[in-house]
């Protein structure tokens, strides 16, 4: 295969020779260095970050990793990323995918669009918290009994931070350093912002990389020179503080005073914004000037935003001019446009934020080179008294403040002292006599120093002073599962998400009533908002109910799946605690000029103006009989191939091809044992070791399954379903077939049938079905004696505390395949008992699947005899690896996730 240049393949993606700082990132990241990248919005930072994944793929580069993962800091940057990475993809595949070669899948993994929960896709764009959570086993895009299947990801994929400045310094910004710290020398990483101190960049270069080789050092690379020039050309940009409050009259006056066109308007709370638009709408007629207001914020459902998005992508693009629109096209927002929408304007005019965030409005302003733009900025904000009380209802509440013990802010949602610094710095520019002249990076840099300096030191020394507090809170999200620590590493949760129903009747007060979430249109909503709203309903008197706890089930999930409940809420503080609420239609209105709006004295009756696709039932959960060894057979071709399953990607199922888990984790998991566990290894050795894991965890997951108890409550149900389905003279859309003579893996299990459902609960309430995944891994420890433990001896020179730990990840693998936190017993007079004919399937399958087994270490060509019975002796998951082998704890993940993410799959494949 002909290689070319990267400045070829860049103008292949892009249709433009790269800058220098873009080739000079691309080039590092291509050559295994991890970059931190400073440059001014609008430059291409996008493309810089997607194009080594994409170029590297073309050129074969076979330590690369095979997945991308994007990481924002706000929902709404993911979507439009998203959507532009689609079109990227799609302009570099059109030229360079080779024939036979599967499209790369592109998705979208957010609270409000959940598109990918396990990070299965190529390209993932993820909020900070989805990825973070992942990170540390408490995920928030899965339940607590698959928080095992993510935690493994950051190592096989390459990653890409995005606007770096808005992450939470006290937690989100503490977590994403031992992120990368862990990852050094495995995944390769891109750093991205156009707002961050030369102070901050430098504590992040030395943090990540305090402990790593002197060439793997944190490479900085900024925009300057010839560069700069062409980025910012004759673009002029002017900054005036404003001391009269922002108002429709105000914007009119501008529009109506210098003939504009093209208008943004930026406000800080969504409430602020729709106050602000429906004040204009009633008063735009006051000038003669048409004028055609545009209102976006995060409360619009995906489908009235992606449109709005499109159409102001249009409106406010890079040479709108020859549109010639004698209109002026006004866009109202929120932090939704600060990053990833690519528009301009002639003139901005926004709420005071911190300068980091001021200046990426700004990058909306004048944006491209040419242009002249002005950028106004207010303290305070005035409407109509119509819609005073809208404005006013998500500012800080004085109760809440007393009650928390602190001073009621005065910017929400930012830092009062930021704000203010922010305040003094464009005064002083304004009495400095450079009013009239540009604002340039150069400039901005200097703001940014001066604004956000003192809090990068402040923040770094917090760092330093709680170290202690952070491993610990750390090793308890890790190593237990404590989601209690995620407020302290993560994000404080001020938003909570709420769930649209139409019809309030199908959720009763006072009952606990299953609700299946995947059919509800989801939005997120400020803690204090939702506080304020329940005050108004206590007040009211009203006696239907408002609000409702969307709680996991605490059943067991084995073959079905247990809808979370929706728990009656009747305190504040009952409220507050929960992430996740389901409101009554009565008290919530929405159309797609204004969006959503919840409150007593709303005049509501939800419905979603468009309705959201039945989703169905995931495969995930419906199975069909399979006998032990084809499931095993089934489950190593997931590992071997490509897989084609569902997404749901716009909310449309939608049929994909997905990666292999091999070309996801195998190389990957290859790095991993080489650069932490055994150096001297070969990377060939190192990888051949990670698929003898996985092959091992697959051949042992479901020795359980080979009790007599298990075969013989299982065979029951199958000759129950089988017999049920022959007395049917109107069948259903599946088969069932009788079990044989065979040992089962499987039984069928269609939960989307009522009757079948029915069925299957009545029999399992009376014959319940023996748990098999702990007991999987306490009989596996004779296979890993015969096949890993003289294959770390001899061809790794392992110590017996590395084996023991090394076979230990694999028995935590197998043991927690189904519950990620399954813990196993103490002693116990119990008894394992194996089918007479579990011998015999072992070693069948044996024979069968080590054939396939790509790698290079020896394996013996039998297996010894397994026992017919086994004392439950101690037996405790996880008990092996402490805090201080970490190591072995992300080995785990790597291995559990290939073997999770083959079981799901192999489900499918009937």
């Amino acid at each position: 295969m002909h290689v070319k240049p990267v400045t070829s393949y860049f103008a292949d993606l892009t249709g433009f020779q790269p800058r220098q700082f873009q080739q000079k990132t691309i080039d590092a990241i291509l050559s295994g260095q991890n970059v931190l990248l400073r440059a001014p919005t609008g430059s291409g930072k996008t493309e810089t970050a997607i194009a080594p994944f994409l170029f590297a793929r073309t050129m074969k580069i076979q330590d690369f990793p095979n997945k991308l993962i994007y990481i924002v800091p706000l929902r709404t940057l993911a979507t439009s990323l998203r959507d532009r990475a689609v079109k990227l993809v799609k302009q570099w595949e059109d030229k360079h995918r080779e024939k036979g070669e599967r499209s790369l899948v592109v998705t979208l993994q957010t609270g409000e669009n959940p598109e990918d929960p396990r990070f299965e896709g190529d390209i993932v764009f993820c909020t900070i918290d989805q990825l973070l959570s992942s990170f540390l086993s408490i995920p928030y895009s899965v339940g607590r009994g698959s928080a095992n299947v993510n935690a493994g990801v950051v190592f096989a994929s390459y990653l890409v931070f995005d606007e770096l400045h808005l992450l939470d310094p006290d937690r989100s910004f503490a977590t994403t350093l031992k992120l990368l710290e862990q990852v050094q020398g495995i995944s390769p990483y891109l750093l991205m912002t156009a707002t961050i101190t030369h102070e901050l960049a430098q504590q992040i270069q030395q943090e990540v990389t305090k402990s790593c080789e002197p060439q793997e050092i944190l490479s900085l690379v900024s925009v300057e020179g010839e560069d700069l020039v062409n980025i910012e050309g004759s673009r002029k940009r002017l900054f005036s503080p404003s001391v009269e409050p922002l108002s429709a009259k105000v914007i009119l006056q501008d529009i109506q005073m210098h003939d504009r066109k093209r208008v943004i308007v930026i406000c800080n709370t969504v409430a602020k914004s729709q106050s602000l638009f429906q004040d204009l709408e009633a008063q735009k007629r006051q000038i003669t000037t048409p004028v055609n207001v545009t209102l976006l914020h995060s409360r619009f459902l995906p489908e009235d935003r992606k449109a709005k998005e499109a159409t102001l992508q249009k409106l406010f693009e890079e040479g709108w001019e020859k549109q010639n629109d004698k209109t002026c096209q006004v866009l109202i927002s929120t932090q939704v446009v600060e990053a990833g929408i690519n528009i301009t304007s002639q003139v901005m005019h926004t709420q005071l934020c911190p300068m980091n965030a001021l200046l990426q409005r700004a990058g909306r302003c004048a944006r491209f080179r040419g242009e002249e733009g002005q950028v106004f900025v207010y303290r305070e904000m005035q409407v109509d008294d119509e819609w005073q009380a809208l404005a006013m209802s998500e500012d800080d509440d004085e109760a809440i403040a007393q009650a928390e013990k602190r001073l009621r802010r005065k910017f929400l949602p930012y830092s009062d002292k930021v704000c203010e610094r922010t305040w003094e710095t464009l005064l002083e520019h304004q009495t400095s006599g450079s009013t009239n002249a540009p604002v340039g990076f150069v400039t901005e840099e200097g703001w940014i120093n001066r604004v956000h300096r003192e809090e990068d030191e402040v923040q770094a020394g917090k760092r330093s002073q709680s170290k202690s507090r952070f491993e610990m809170d750390f090793d308890d999200a890790v190593f237990r599962g404590k989601r209690s620590v995620a407020e302290n590493l993560i994000r404080h949760v001020d938003n909570r998400c709420v769930f649209m129903v139409e019809d309030p009747r199908i959720i009763d007060l006072d009952v606990s009533d299953e609700v299946d979430i995947r059919q509800l249109q989801p939005f997120s909503l400020p803690r204090s908002t939702l506080i304020k709203i329940w005050r108004e309903y206590l007040e009211s008197c009203d006696q239907t109910w408002l609000f409702k706890q969307v709680a996991s089930s605490q059943k067991e999930q084995g073959e079905g799946y247990a809808l979370p409940k929706a728990q009656p809420i009747k305190t504040q503080k009952e409220l507050t605690e929960s992430i996740r609420l389901v409101v009554n239609p009565k008290y919530v209105s929405y159309d797609h000029h204004v969006g959503l709006q919840i409150g007593v004295h709303i005049k509501g009756h939800y419905q979603s103006p468009k309705k959201k696709p039945k989703a169905k039932v995931s495969k995930e959960y419906s199975y069909q009989m399979d006998t032990y060894l084809g499931h095993l057979g089934r489950m190593w071709t997931c590992w071997e191939r490509d897989f084609t399953g569902d997404l749901l990607i716009d909310g449309k199922s939608t049929s994909v091809r997905l990666s292999s888990s091999r070309d996801e984790l195998s190389l990957a998991g290859g790095r991993f044992i080489s650069r932490k566990l055994f150096p001297h290894a070969t990377q060939a050795e190192a990888t051949a070791l990670f698929e003898l894991l996985v092959f091992l965890a697959v051949i042992s997951h479901d020795l359980g399954k080979l009790q007599v108890k298990w075969q013989e409550a299982m065979r029951g149900w199958q000759t129950a379903a089988y017999t049920l389905y022959q007395s049917l003279s109107a069948k259903p859309n599946f088969k069932i077939a009788t079990p044989g003579t065979q040992l089962l893996a499987h039984t069928d299990h269609h939960p989307e049938d009522d009757t079948f459902k029915r069925a299957y609960d009545d029999y399992t309430a009376k014959h319940p079905r023996p748990s098999h995944a702990v007991e999987s891994a306490f009989i596996a420890f004779e296979l890993l004696n015969a096949v890993l433990v003289p294959v770390l001896t001899e061809q790794f020179q392992a110590s017996e505390h590395q084996i023991d730990l090394v076979c230990h990840t694999v028995e935590m693998a197998v043991g927690r395949h189904h519950s990620a936190w399954a813990k196993g017993w103490e002693d116990s007079d119990e008894k394992i008992h194996l089918h007479p004919k579990a011998n015999e399937a072992i070693q069948q399958s044996w024979q069968q699947l080590s054939k396939r087994l790509k790698g290079y270490l020896p394996t013996p060509d039998q297996l010894p005899e397994f026992g017919c019975s086994y004392d439950l002796e101690d037996f405790l998951l996880g008990k092996k690896i402490r805090e201080d082998d970490l190591a072995y704890q992300q080995l785990y993940w790597l291995v559990v996730r290939a073997l999770r993410i083959c079981d799901g799959r192999s489900v499918q494949l009937h």
